[in-house]
């Protein structure tokens, strides 16, 4: 099992492979705000945990095992997020600093709740029920 701060290391591997060809130490670095030693020494925890593969100051390649975990990961973390803002209201950049807290240590039954009721409110038609409205309206007071 991973600390959580290996598994934040590992979900910026991950979305950086989304986004870029490569990913490389000062990508992650740049993308963490930390120093390049400091993505070194989780990069070779990672490896340990057969997360990634990277050849001596090559290019971090995740491994099927990292992609899995990467993705779900960021999966927990985008529905903590959406329910935080949309649901919460929570100020965005607040709602991703509590989003990246909490996802370390959400069940999968949590989670598959948070999920299922996101996707009902998503479906929710708002003349059938309000759709929090009135949540909303108190909040927004």
């Amino acid at each position: 099992m991973l600390s959580s701060r290996l598994e934040d290391y590992l979900e910026t591997v991950y979305l950086l492979s989304k986004r870029e060809d490569t990913v490389g130490v000062t990508e992650v670095a740049r993308e963490r705000g930390v120093a390049v030693p400091t993505v070194r020494s989780a990069i070779v925890k990672l490896q340990e945990a057969g997360m990634v593969r990277q050849q001596p100051y090559g290019k971090i390649i995740l491994t099927s095992k990292g992609e899995e975990a990467g993705a779900s990961i960021y999966r927990v973390h985008r529905a903590l997020y959406r329910f935080l803002v949309e649901i919460l209201l929570i100020d965005p950049k607040r709602a991703e600093t509590e989003a990246c807290r909490l996802e370390h240590d959400m069940s999968r039954g949590t989670l598959k709740r948070l999920t299922t009721f996101l996707e009902t409110i998503d479906n929710c038609v708002y003349s059938e029920l309000g759709c929090l409205s009135k949540y909303r309206d108190q909040v927004l007071k």
